[in-house]
């Protein structure tokens, strides 16, 4: 048993550093031919989590299952490389009829990707992809649903012989682009930059009143930007900051709320945006660096409205600081402030005009080379080797993901499906604020179950197109509707890892704080409630994702603030003895009145928050910040 099991760890190994070593050569050097770069990536990926899950299940049936479907999607994926140069030029796409052994093949892939994609993230996506798969075969429905009807050859051509459908635009951008910032982030935290931010996070806001908590919002925003998964920043940052939060007085499922909510909103923060900024470029054509900086103004309102949370809480439970400063700031950054420097590093490449690929490569081969700054830091082979490990496990995951996330983008585009909903939505929208309210409740849906990411890719061919179309009508310029369509998306299939019932962020925090999983979530919901206002305020106002003139986007920046301020103050501050009944009202008023899409209602806001404002003060006589 123990050989097996150093067998299956030199392994895992082997085929961690392989998927490392190809992604930083093909980002150094370029990208292979579509066939074998997403084939290599997939193929690699599932034989990877293959290993990863031998590794930690005990059940002999369930390895015998693992092995089978795994050895088909490698069989299927190494004939389909091999025959890359057949399938390119000499036959014809939906044309040309499938061979026996080609359609035995297609349907032998789809099977075992499917069933790694269940063992991967559950059942969800893969049931969706089934009704997707049976809807096909079902012509005249009645409808938006209506179709002429498609057989099991033509599917499996879609699915498996072309770049339509599994090997499609989402395992190219996952072969691409989120692979290689995966490995950086791996890199980034295996160095030793995860304990760094949060040791300042800590110096900076940990001594104020509910410290430990404000330290989880600073730390998580900054860690999850690079990471780019919710659940993995809250096993990061959380294991550290919930069980400080419950020592200080937070009530478990508060400190589980708190971290799952900062966590996620990692994803949405810039400058990487866990890489679905480089989606975003890739399918809007918009540069990254623009994708980035249209980002800042709504992640820092979503920031503001966890701290303000966190903050209220805090007066309302009496929760203090922690008030030992253990290393200074000075020491800090002398000893490992190099560790920060990589992500200029990157940032540097890109400004210069290369690609991201180019860029985080170099990024991540200067994360080994700075950390030899110092002694106490320098990575070693074993360090490397784990990070690359660590990196696998994220790649093998989105590369599955991914790859049944085009299998869904195959079917809508095969039978039309996107252009029916789409249609559809119109004739049920009564206006914007109704199309956007629709959108928002598919796109949460869409992302249960899955990646963010992927979840964002299915999206391109479901809700965007509606989103822009509505924006459109409403006034909006063609260039200006794209952002803010991509961006009212991806925010909501951010949310879907942190909302019941799929909620996998609030799981992992719930895990950690020993709480409730459902009472986490709820709680987890409320705290982050700016993230489900913000999408909306940049739909009516463009300008909080720096659209338009520089006068109107300060001036509705702040509006937006005085928004989150005073909407926390009215979810927030209850049981405060300073903060009455009737001034939680008026506050909720002043953040609907400062939200509103009108400037005579904006100014009476504002005035408003200015009297309500000094009550408060003058009744709080001091607000520890």
């Amino acid at each position: 048993m123990n050989r097996s099991i150093d067998l299956l760890f030199l392994l895992g190994y082997a085929l961690a550093i392989s998927l490392g070593i190809f992604h930083i050569y093909t980002g150094l050097f370029g990208t292979f031919d579509a066939s074998i770069q997403r084939g290599i990536h997939l193929l690699l990926g599932a034989a990877f989590f293959c290993i990863e899950s031998l590794r930690s299940t005990n059940k002999e049936t369930s390895k015998l299952g693992l092995i089978l479907v795994t050895c088909l999607v490698i069989a299927t994926i190494a004939w389909k490389i091999f025959h890359k140069d057949y399938l390119a030029a000499e036959r014809f796409e939906f044309v040309s009829p499938l061979t026996t052994t080609e359609l035995i093949l297609g349907c032998l892939f789809v099977i075992g990707i499917l069933e790694l994609c269940r063992r991967a993230i559950g059942i969800a996506l893969p049931v969706i992809v089934g009704v997707l798969f049976l809807y096909c075969f079902v012509p005249d429905l009645p409808g938006v649903l209506k179709h002429q009807g498609y057989s099991l050859g033509l599917l499996a051509d879609v699915q498996f012989l072309t770049f339509a459908g599994a090997f499609g635009i989402p395992l190219s951008v996952s072969a691409s682009y989120i692979a290689l910032f995966i490995i950086f982030g791996a890199f980034m935290e295996q160095s030793g930059l995860g304990r760094l931010i949060i040791d300042l996070a800590n110096y900076a806001v940990g001594h104020y009143r509910g410290g430990p908590a404000k330290v989880s919002v600073v730390a998580s925003a900054f860690t999850g930007t690079i990471s780019g998964s919710a659940p993995a920043n809250v096993m990061t940052t959380g294991t550290l900051t919930i069980p400080l939060m419950i020592k200080t007085g937070y009530p478990r499922h508060w400190a589980g709320a708190i971290e799952a909510a900062a966590s996620t909103g990692g994803i949405l923060m810039p400058p990487i945006m866990g890489a679905i900024a480089f989606l975003m470029a890739q399918y809007t054509g918009i540069p990254y660096l623009t994708i980035a900086a249209v980002a800042i103004v709504p992640a820092l309102l979503y920031f503001l409205g966890i701290f303000l949370a966190v903050h209220w809480t805090a007066v309302r439970h009496n929760i203090g600081g922690v008030s030992d400063r253990t290393d200074s700031i000075k020491r800090m950054i002398i000893g490992r402030g190099h560790l920060i420097l990589p992500i200029f590093v990157l940032i540097g490449f890109l400004v210069e005009g290369f690609s991201p690929q180019y860029a985080v490569s170099y990024a991540t081969i200067a994360v080994i080379v700075l950390s030899w700054l110092r002694p106490n830091t320098g990575m070693g082979l074993k360090d490397i080797a784990n990070a690359l490990y660590s990196a696998a496990k994220g790649i093998s995951f989105v590369a599955i993901t991914t790859a049944v996330a085009g299998m869904v983008i195959g079917v809508f585009e095969m039978t039309g499906l996107s252009l029916s909903v789409a249609q559809e939505i119109n004739s049920l929208a009564i206006g914007l604020f109704s199309g956007l309210l629709l959108t928002m409740m598919i796109s949460i849906i869409l992302g249960l179950g899955v990646p963010p990411s992927v979840s964002y890719i299915v999206q391109i061919a479901v809700t965007i197109p509606v989103v822009i179309g509505f924006l459109k009508a409403d006034g909006l310029p063609p260039e200006v509707a794209l952002i803010v369509a991509h961006f009212f998306v991806m925010y909501y299939a951010s949310l879907a890892v942190l909302t019941p019932p799929d909620a996998l962020a609030s799981i992992a925090a719930a895990g950690i704080a020993k709480s409730p999983v459902m009472k986490t979530a709820m709680y987890a919901t409320r705290v982050a409630f700016v993230a489900f206002i913000v999408p909306f305020l940049f739909a009516y106002k463009p300008t909080l994702l720096l659209q338009g003139p520089i006068n109107l986007i300060l001036i509705d920046v702040g509006l937006a603030i005085i928004a989150v301020i005073f909407g926390s103050i009215a979810l927030e501050a209850y049981r405060i003895s300073w903060v009455s009944h009737s001034l939680r009202a008026l506050s909720a008023l002043v953040a609907i009145g400062c939200a509103w899409p009108d400037h005579l209602i904006n100014a009476t806001a504002s005035g408003l928050a200015l009297i309500i404002g000094l009550l408060i003060w003058r009744g709080s006589q001091k607000i520890l910040i």
